[in-house]
Parts: structure tokens; sequence; C-alpha cells
């Protein structure tokens, strides 16, 4: 429906819906999303909505997804009890950790990270590969080249490559993996967010467990961010 016109019915119907759909007595987890929250006011108002179903049970847990830190804090001030962020956030886009991730320890909030993995730039697939031109594949590829671009450039992210690339080599994974290894150890991270299209991926972002990158990787990968 139209932002401006959500109401406490319809708030409670949605969630009424999913439960249902679901077959459970409440909802583990409810991630919130305002498009232009600055643009159609509101937001605050449907969060108290969603605080009083988290009180009355039907919710377990109140999540935000790609509010800002001023829009974010409106919410906690409300006395909306938010549990969970989930912001874009990968090696080449740490712009959480300026102010978001900061505001969101200091409250408890944890972080459930997506495009951990660039729209799928983190691959040996563009290793060593000259820039990619417009038009690219998909609405994706052209979201995070653009993000690239904002990192240092296409030439700065083939070093990240390579550098992920020795580590990859040494712990018998994907470079995918290393750039998911990567969010998860950052401070606050409680998980990231991968897009599969088939089971055999699911497979393999599960190898993301069975290793640690050691203190040569991360000197290695960190003196590419650092630039």
């Amino acid at each position: 429906g139209e932002l401006g016109n959500v109401t406490r019915e319809y708030v409670e119907s949605i969630i009424d819906r999913s439960i249902h759909r679901l077959k459970v007595e409440r909802l583990d987890i409810v991630q919130y999303y305002w498009w232009d929250p600055d643009g159609k006011p509101g937001f605050v108002d449907t969060g108290l909505i969603l605080k009083d179903l988290h009180d009355a049970g039907k919710i377990a847990r109140i999540g935000v997804s790609n509010f800002n830190t001023r829009q974010l804090k409106m919410l906690v001030d409300a006395g909306v009890p938010i549990a969970t962020n989930q912001p874009q956030y990968s090696p080449v886009d740490r712009r959480p950790e300026t102010q978001l991730i900061p505001y969101c320890a200091a409250q408890g909030i944890v972080q459930l990270c997506y495009g951990t993995l660039s729209g799928g730039f983190f691959s040996a697939n563009w290793l060593g590969k000259p820039e990619p031109l417009e038009p690219l594949g998909n609405r994706s590829l052209t979201k995070y080249k653009l993000i690239i671009e904002d990192f240092g450039g296409w030439v700065l992210f083939q070093e990240l490559l390579q550098a992920m690339k020795r580590a990859a080599d040494k712990h018998d994974v994907s470079i995918a993996l290393i750039a998911l290894r990567w969010v998860l150890d950052q401070p606050n991270v409680a998980a990231a967010i991968v897009g599969a299209t088939s089971a055999r991926h699911v497979d393999e972002n599960l190898k993301v467990f069975s290793f640690s990158l050691d203190a040569e990787d991360k000197a290695a990968i960190n003196a590419v961010l650092d630039r």
C-alpha cells in the first residue's frame, strides 16, 4: 500500500498473514523497511505499531533495513526495540563503519549484512579481467560497479582480488568465501545475507565456517583497503 495510508489495521493484517502462512504463533523477526523516510513520514509511528505487536507476543524481534543513523536513532529514541540492522556492507563498501555500526553497537543492535559479495564481483571470474563497460549484465552489477568506482577504481579492486586470491588458495576456498569471512569477522556483524541460485551455492557458502583468516591474510587485505 501507499506509505501515507499505512494504518494499525494494515500493519497487523500483514503480520497476521505471515503468522498464518508460516503456521507459527509468532514471527521470529520482522525486517522493517520504509521507502523514502524523509519524504514519506510515518516510519516512527509504524515502528511503534510494530512495538505494540512485539509487546503482544506476535513478533519476537524487530529489525530495520536501509535506515541511516539519524533515522534509526529516531526509532530507538521513540522506544521501538530494534534488535537487528540490515546494511549494505562489504570490503569495498565500508560506509556503515563511520557512524551506523558504532551507534548500533552502543544500542545492542547487531548487523545482518547484504551486498557482501558485491553482486558477484568478488569472484575469480573477474580476476585479471579488463574493466567492464556499460551496459552490464544486470542492475545488480551496475549498482556494485559504481561502489567499486567509489572504492578506488578497477585497478585497486584488482589488487584486492589478488590479495584475496592468495588467501583463498592458502585455505582452499573461493575468493567469495574470503570476502564473506572478512565481513563476518567485523565487529557487531551477526550474519551475512547471500543470495544463492542453487543448492550447490548453499553448500559452498557453508564452507565459510570451516576456516579463519590468519594475521597474514588480514594484513594483505587491509593493506589494500587502507589505500
